[in-house]
């Protein structure tokens, strides 16, 4: 038996735990306000959302009133009970004291992209809240969606690059001294030394 230790698989709602945030940026790379440093895909988004550090005074309308003003919302509920017991033996993914997880769905992702951005480690009521996409809770239907707007997407934003690039070789070829293939022909242009016209006059004046 080998004395290295394997490596332990990390629960599977570890994406929903908080990043600590990063102390080692470049100057030039830091901005106002320390943030953690994480990569998201198109698997990680989704429409859904956790948020926790919510205080337990019933801020359910409030809640909803604050996500609203991003985009609509197809659902939110109170899940600390459920969340609570489903993770009952992992110390980290308990909610802090004296707190309540929400569950909400927004019906578009891109409002769920911004309302996570401009929330995420805000104040709300005297608690700082955590808000982390929750992708496990999508259905097949919705993966399926999400993946084909992420297509419609891309094929958009590279046939809008393309055209750039097109009107901009015919910006190009319409300059003087621009051929019909878009290469401009450098006209050779003898160099003229004002001081070497000027010497032979200085001479002549002189004599």
């Amino acid at each position: 038996m080998s004395g290295t230790s394997k490596p332990t698989n990390p629960p599977p709602d570890s994406h929903h735990l908080r990043f600590q945030y990063c102390q080692n940026r470049p100057l030039y790379r830091r901005s106002r306000q320390l943030t953690a440093v994480r990569v998201y895909s198109v698997a990680n988004e989704s429409r859904h959302l956790l948020i926790f550090g919510v205080p337990q005074i019933n801020l359910l309308r409030e809640l909803r009133q604050e996500l609203v003003r991003f985009g609509a919302v197809e659902l939110i509920s109170n899940i600390t009970d459920s969340w609570q017991r489903e993770h009952e033996g992992s110390d980290e993914l308990q909610p802090e004291p004296f707190t309540d997880v929400f569950h909400a769905c927004f019906v578009k992702l891109e409002k769920a992209r911004q309302a996570k951005k401009l929330l995420d480690a805000r104040n709300f009521y005297g608690g700082i809240l955590h808000i982390s996409y929750a992708p496990e809770r999508e259905s097949v239907d919705e993966v399926r969606a999400k993946l084909n707007q992420r297509r419609s997407e891309v094929r958009f934003r590279a046939k809008l690059a393309g055209g750039r690039r097109s009107s901009d070789s015919k910006q190009t070829s319409n300059l003087p001294g621009v051929g019909a293939a878009g290469l401009r022909q450098l006209a050779v242009v003898p160099a003229v030394d004002n001081n070497s016209t000027k010497t032979p006059n200085r001479a002549a004046a002189g004599q």
